[in-house]
């Protein structure tokens, strides 16, 4: 059986004020729908027995319209084509209140295709092979869901599809509040394949066990990292990984300027620009050590007109008494969430302490 094995497509997200030309809709969320659209243009070429979803099919619990009719257009071509998709719930799209309800509900009807979000697993079986589902869930709930699966006899080759962290043999997490971490000893032995989501980087755990990845870049840090899904030949257990065209990410390496004056610190910054291809792309720099005296005389409006070909231009500024982050940022005004998460990354330097707070933020606007 050839599966391919797809995550963290995130369809819905959105970042900064770009509009995206052809569509007039934001141009990050464009990114995210092209990304899919690509994998989807290239199962229907391909024809595989099998697609699974490892979770975070949608950015968030409560996708737009324009989202959710968008995935429900693509997962129908493969529907149509008469390739099966199966998807779990990632901990994006799972509610914290069970009242909330599942977006998977608008998408179940669909010939062909199974979406697991209830607690606890499913299993799954389709020509000769069983699909073991476990869903984002809390985790004594999900941990009873392990359990019970490790009871079932295993009478077919075996796919189980996850969506969690990892640690043990290294550190596969996001320090997101909400995330399922697991150690490689809580791994169903006998499965012939685990399909992992929610690490963004494509990276195999162990012979039978990897992370697709996402399918575009999300953060910063994700700048070095290629995106794409797995293409598996479940018999033989070969796979390789099929990498997707997406938007340029350039995290420029740390300027230390300590004692340097303001038209120095501005001409450097401006050759660091001119070395590399950044029409287009997302783009940060970290500029340290600067006094205060050269950072109030610098020309942010000539620096921000040399990254203007730049998507989208991030320049931190790193003092000795406290650190600055000052954005390429426009006056237009984006949605409640965009808006609240362009505030943390001008007010929350730390990454580990914004995830927490814009997940706590998303609970409280998820209830309103």
């Amino acid at each position: 059986m050839r599966i391919f094995h797809v995550s963290d497509t995130h369809i819905g997200y959105s970042a900064f004020a770009r509009i995206d030309p052809d569509t007039g809709i934001n141009q990050r969320e464009a990114d995210f729908y092209a990304s899919f659209e690509r994998f989807v243009e290239i199962a229907l070429k391909e024809q595989p027995n099998l697609v699974i979803h490892s979770g975070d099919l949608f950015d968030t619990v409560r996708p737009s319209n324009r989202a959710i009719s968008f995935a429900l257009r693509q997962i129908k071509k493969l529907s149509d084509a008469g390739i099966p998709f199966i998807a779990i719930s990632g901990n994006h799209e799972t509610p914290r209140l069970r009242e909330t309800g599942s977006v998977f509900r608008i998408l179940e009807h669909l010939p062909n295709c199974s979406f697991v979000y209830e607690n606890g697993f499913e299993k799954i079986v389709m020509d000769g092979v069983e699909i073991i589902c476990h869903p984002h869930s809390s985790e004594d709930e999900f941990r009873e869901g392990m359990a019970e699966a490790s009871k079932i006899e295993k009478e077919h080759p075996r796919v189980v599809i996850l969506h969690v962290g990892i640690v043990g043999l290294g550190v596969f997490r996001t320090d997101e509040i909400n995330e399922l971490i697991l150690k490689p000893s809580d791994m169903d032995p006998r499965a012939d394949y685990i399909a992992l989501g929610h690490y963004h980087k494509f990276t195999e755990i162990s012979k039978n066990t990897a992370y697709a990845g996402s399918t575009e870049r999300l953060s910063i840090s994700e700048a070095d990292s290629e995106k794409g899904f797995i293409d598996l030949e479940l018999d033989s257990g070969k796979k390789r990984f099929v990498m997707l065209p997406t938007r340029p990410m350039i995290d420029i390496p740390a300027l230390k300027v300590d004692g340097e004056d303001a038209s120095t610190v501005r001409d450097r910054i401006s050759e660091e620009l001119d070395r590399r291809e950044i029409d287009d792309a997302i783009v940060r720099m970290v500029i340290r050590g600067i006094s205060r005296e050269a950072h109030r005389s610098l020309d942010l409006n000539r620096i921000r007109k040399s990254a203007q070909k730049a998507l989208n231009f991030e320049l931190r500024i790193e003092r000795d008494e406290k650190e600055q982050v000052i954005k390429g940022a426009t006056s237009q005004i984006g949605s409640l969430e965009e808006e609240f998460r362009r505030y943390l990354e001008q007010r929350c330097p730390e990454p580990e302490e914004r995830k927490k707070l814009h997940s706590i933020a998303m609970d409280f606007f998820e209830e309103k």
